[in-house]
């Protein structure tokens, strides 16, 4: 694999999820070489990859030697990391031992991607006590930022750091299960939004963009903590255009949780952040859709975009 100028080489974790998939796709059209990790070089995302040109090596982010093997000959490498809300400690640690091993590999930039929830909990920064997480969650949104750390710590020529915020993709197989089948049971969202504050909805093929741009601009994007968004709906109009999409005359409605309500959810703990934290209600605080466009080329891609390219996944979910 060449690792000219002309033809960079990328490493990237999670290469078989929704983001790593499209920025594995992505980099392959423009002809760059990519290399991953997975745990079973027969699954279809693996081999779906590996249709395009994607080079995989056995083994897990564990894996040091994997690791070695995938990174050797690679100038850039995308960190996304799944969270272990059993011990907050594992991811950061895993992430500074990737950044190690990339660095002593040559690798020369790296784009990580974390959580748009990272801003209310940057340093030197406290948020007003609306928008501060509770107990459980700040400890998860505390390990993205360890793993923020330990790639700006790396000793890379280039980082940027990508925080996206709710996924399109949580509408939809197999996302829904993370605490979301209740719009497809019910026909309702019970949320800790409001009716008036913006829903910071993300494409994961745009978070793909953005990372792909940030390759190819690496002084554009050294350097920057970016919250990442395509759009800016009411929770209410998201769920009227996903209605919309699914076309079988069905209605969508948002069921928002008092503060006490969402206290009652915080005190039991969980992973379901949506379900139980007001400090979800000012995420468009964290992002700017105007800069947001003029970065990504060809602009950001609203839910209905979204919902039309993926009419197959929708037609799945919900039955029609």
């Amino acid at each position: 694999m060449s690792t000219s100028p002309e033809t960079p080489a990328v490493f990237v974790t999670s290469a078989t999820g929704s983001v790593g998939s499209a920025l594995c796709r992505q980099l392959r059209d423009l002809g760059w070489g990519v290399r991953a990790t997975t745990q079973n070089l027969d699954s279809p995302s693996a081999k779906a990859l590996q249709e395009v040109g994607v080079e995989l090596t056995l083994g897990d982010w564990d894996n040091e030697e994997a690791l070695r093997a995938g990174l050797t000959g690679c100038d850039k490498l995308f960190v996304c990391l799944l969270p272990d809300l059993q011990d907050f400690n594992k991811v950061p640690n895993r992430a500074k031992n990737i950044a190690a091993i990339a660095k002593a590999a040559g690798v020369r930039q790296v784009v990580g991607l974390t959580t748009l929830g990272a801003f209310a909990v940057e340093e030197g920064s406290e948020p007003p006590s609306a928008h501060a997480p509770g107990p459980f969650f700040v400890q998860h949104l505390h390990a993205k930022k360890r793993v923020e750390q330990a790639l700006i710590d790396g000793g890379f020529d280039h980082w940027t750091i990508l925080r996206p915020g709710f996924f399109m993709a949580n509408f939809l197989e197999p996302k829904i299960h993370m605490g979301y089948t209740e719009i497809r049971e019910n026909g309702t969202w019970t949320n800790s939004m409001t009716a008036s504050s913006p829903l910071g909805l993300v494409d994961h093929v745009d978070i793909a963009r953005f990372a792909v741009a940030t390759f190819q601009n690496p002084d554009t994007f050294h350097g920057r903590r970016l919250g990442v968004v395509s759009e800016e709906p009411l929770v209410q109009e998201a769920l009227d255009t996903l209605a919309a999409a699914i076309g079988d005359g069905r209605s969508l409605k948002a069921n928002f949780l008092s503060d006490e309500e969402c206290a009652k959810a915080q005190a039991e703990g969980g992973w379901r952040f949506f379900s139980s934290e007001p400090c979800v209600r000012y995420m468009a605080d964290y992002t700017n859709l105007e800069e947001l466009n003029k970065l990504l080329p060809g602009g950001l891609t609203t839910f209905k975009e979204f919902l039309e390219r993926e009419k197959e996944g929708v037609k799945e979910t919900y039955g029609v």
